[in-house]
């Protein structure tokens, strides 16, 4: 029986210990499929790659981390590749679609991972315009390029696949900052949306993962200790989410038990904010 568990402790009191067991996980979907996940080198990307090679997959990691990813191949050896690109370009998301067909000979999944704020995404009235194109190439034109390379090599693979596209809260929920993140995860939602109703008929399907605040090494340099506690207990199941929470739903969305789930926008938001006592 394969089993990992994570535990996530701020402070000894946020949260408790959370198991992934292979038996009660969608087993062994994923045998013989080939995903390519961008951002995958920590966090979120890297806890998707962990389950989906669990899972039976062969996985085509980018990142611009070398040696953090790296780290991960060497740790899920021969089903994994890794491959320094930056997705913010088309010739990098280009590169990992080239690298899963030369290294598998195949390509049925696409994870867009990838995202980060900008230096310079202030506010409304003064954000760059600097910030704005770097964060619309990253968060929202990487998914674009990657299905013009991703749909071919699925087509010509069994003829199907599945996009995933990781979405935020920050597309519905406005804050003090970060504009233009915000809206280029709006943007990426609608994109799915029409990529699903596009594609569909072709048997590729295209979804979105709304996640909540994520727990992950990015978010911990962040905030602080108490901050995190405090994300974390004002959430409905009183903890903040995990990178493996959002990569369960990940593999759910890859795995065949999805097949009629196209055009959707699934929240892994622990319930969202729970409401106050009256």
């Amino acid at each position: 029986m394969f089993r990992e568990a994570v535990l996530v402790n701020t402070s000894g009191d946020c949260c408790t210990a959370e198991s992934f067991d292979k038996e009660t996980t969608v087993a062994n979907s994923l045998n013989g499929k080939v995903a390519v996940i961008t951002g995958a080198a920590r966090g979120i990307g890297a806890a998707t790659a962990r389950t989906l090679v669990r899972e039976g997959a062969r996985v085509v990691l980018g990142d611009l981390r070398e040696d953090v990813l790296q780290e991960l191949v060497d740790e899920l050896g021969d089903a994994a590749v890794g491959v320094r690109a930056d997705v913010s370009t088309e010739k990098g998301v280009e590169a990992l679609v080239q690298s899963a067909m030369t290294g598998f000979g195949r390509l049925d999944v696409l994870d867009n991972n990838a995202a980060a704020v900008i230096p310079g995404d202030t506010d409304a009235a003064t954000a760059t315009d600097e910030a704005w194109r770097r964060t619309f190439d990253l968060n929202t034109m990487a998914a674009v390029w990657g299905a013009r390379h991703a749909v071919p090599a699925m087509l010509a693979s069994d003829g199907g696949g599945s996009i995933i596209n990781v979405s935020s809260g920050a597309s519905q929920h406005a804050a003090s900052d970060r504009p233009a993140y915000g809206a280029s995860k709006a943007a990426l939602e609608t994109f799915s949306l029409y990529a699903g109703a596009q594609l569909g008929a072709q048997g590729i399907r295209s979804n979105v993962i709304r996640c909540g605040f994520v727990l992950t090494e990015a978010t911990r340099e962040m905030f602080n200790e108490d901050q995190l506690n405090a994300f974390g207990g004002m959430t409905t199941l009183g903890r903040p989410c995990l990178p493996e929470d959002v990569a369960e739903a990940v593999a759910f969305l890859a795995s065949p038990a999805s097949r009629y789930i196209n055009c959707a926008v699934i929240d892994v938001d622990g319930g969202g904010f729970k409401p106050p006592a009256i």
